[in-house]
């Protein structure tokens, strides 16, 4: 600094660097505080908004994915499974038409699970599935299986098993190009599986996922899949 009180040209270097530095760390530190922020508000948002849960919406209907992540009790809701209903059908078609009588072991395809969270930890889960029955119509008919599962219409029958929250469709659905018997030997099951979930929002949830497999299918005589939860369910 001279006698007048100016500040030379490398003092006058030196400040304007050290302001430049002061104000690119409140930069800084403004800016890491708002991503925190947004960081902390958004979290449960991204997740739950993310392609895999809107194609389960896709494949279940909106409204009933909506009440299940509702019922479940968190937003942060993840998604994961074969959600495309023509991926299924191409699947369960395959397999029909390898089927042979002496087959017993079928693959079990999940179409749609969503985990909810409260942070790290799962607080629910809703699971929906598909695949071909070890189950045929004539068993239908025994004591011991119809005391679980109950006829609906000549192609459908329900089994609600409320104790460990699960409810379960069995349907006829005849597969082009598959074994005559096929029809009445392997129809599909499906089921819901969710705990925090009422009867009817399972039933919703389940008729909508089976109609959407099966309209894909292009089964032979598609089952007659009603939109209200069946009486006694």
């Amino acid at each position: 600094m001279t006698g007048s009180g100016k500040l030379l040209p490398t003092a006058k270097k030196w400040e304007g660097a050290r302001k430049l530095h002061k104000r690119d760390r409140l930069t800084l530190i403004a800016a890491l505080l708002v991503g925190g922020l947004l960081a902390g508000c958004s979290g449960g948002d991204v997740r739950a908004d993310s392609p895999q849960l809107r194609r389960c919406k896709d494949l279940l209907g909106s409204g009933n994915v909506d009440s299940a992540v509702d019922a479940i009790g968190s937003s942060d809701v993840e998604a994961s499974g074969t959600t495309r209903a023509d991926v299924l059908a191409d699947l369960l078609v395959k397999e029909a038409k390898r089927w042979q009588k002496s087959d017993l072991l079928h693959t079990a395809y999940t179409a749609c699970r969503m985990s909810a969270f409260e942070g790290d930890r799962i607080i629910g889960t809703v699971d929906v599935s598909v695949k071909w029955s070890v189950l045929s119509l004539k068993m239908m008919d025994s004591p011991q299986i119809s005391r679980t599962w109950r006829r609906v219409n000549d192609s459908l029958f329900l089994a609600p098993e409320p104790s460990p929250a699960r409810m379960q469709l069995l349907a006829v659905c005849a597969v082009p190009g598959a074994v005559a018997s096929q029809p009445s030997d392997l129809p599909l099951q499906f089921e819901a599986a969710a705990k925090d979930l009422r009867t009817e929002l399972r039933w919703e949830l389940l008729s909508a996922f089976a109609r959407s497999v099966v309209e894909a299918m292009d089964c032979t005589k598609p089952p007659v899949i009603p939109s209200a939860l069946p009486a006694g369910a």
